[in-house]
This record gives structure tokens, C-alpha cells and sequence, in this order.
């Protein structure tokens, strides 16, 4: 139940978020619909929609990366990565593969949950 109740709570906030970039675009007195701001508006309504699961899946990643490791040789690995990307080059980054890795969330996420009730239709049945 809880990875039912987390995505359901990520889907409402992702969505509202969205909802809230289109309002905020439409809502502009200069708003005139043509190629490039519709372009713009739906590029940044699904970055807006796919930020959160992005981070999620970033944080789960770099979880399982960790894992096992020294806290020494952990530490080194992420100023590495912090000294060869950077701040900004990771908020960059994670702006361009937010869509990607964020349908991956998705996928993970729901993934996990049917073969959790998978396992709990089993087990009732044993």
C-alpha cells in the first residue's frame, strides 16, 4: 500500500503542478498561440510534470549506487561527480532527462505495485 499511496500522491502533486503551468501561461495577456509558444508551453508543462518522479528515480539511483559502499569511498564518489558536473550542470541535466527518467519512475513504481499485489493474491491463496 505505501508505493500505491506514494505515486497517487506524486501523480496529484505532478499534476496539479501542471495544471498550474497552464494556467500560468494562459493567464499572460501577451499569451498568442503560435508554433513557438505552444512549443514552449508544452515543453515546460511536461518538465513541470515529470520533475518530481525524475528526482524520486534520481535519489533511488543514487541509493542503489551507494549501497555497500565505505562512507570514505562514497564521499569521494560524490565530490567526483559534484567537481565534474557541477550544481548547475546536475539541475541542467536533470531538467533535460526529467521526461525520460521520470516515465521510468512510472514504470518502476507501478511495476513494483502489480507484483506486490501479484504476491499478495498468492499468498491469500495459499
Amino acid at each position: 500500500m505505501n508505493k500505491i499511496k506514494q505515486l497517487l500522491i506524486v501523480l496529484t502533486i505532478c499534476i496539479t503542478l501542471a495544471g498550474l503551468a497552464v494556467l500560468l501561461y494562459l493567464l499572460d495577456p501577451t499569451f498568442i498561440p503560435d508554433a513557438y509558444r505552444v512549443t514552449s508551453m508544452v515543453i515546460v508543462v511536461s518538465w513541470v510534470f515529470f520533475i518530481i518522479p525524475s528526482m524520486l528515480f534520481d535519489v533511488q539511483l543514487a541509493i542503489k549506487y551507494f549501497e555497500g559502499k565505505s562512507p570514505g569511498h562514497a564521499f569521494r564518489d560524490g565530490v567526483r561527480i559534484g567537481v565534474i558536473v557541477g550544481f548547475g550542470g546536475i539541475l541542467v541535466l536533470s531538467l533535460l532527462v526529467s521526461p525520460i527518467t521520470g516515465i521510468l519512475w512510472y514504470i518502476h513504481t507501478v511495476k513494483k505495485i502489480v507484483l506486490s499485489k501479484k504476491n499478495e493474491n498468492q499468498y491469500s491463496d495459499n
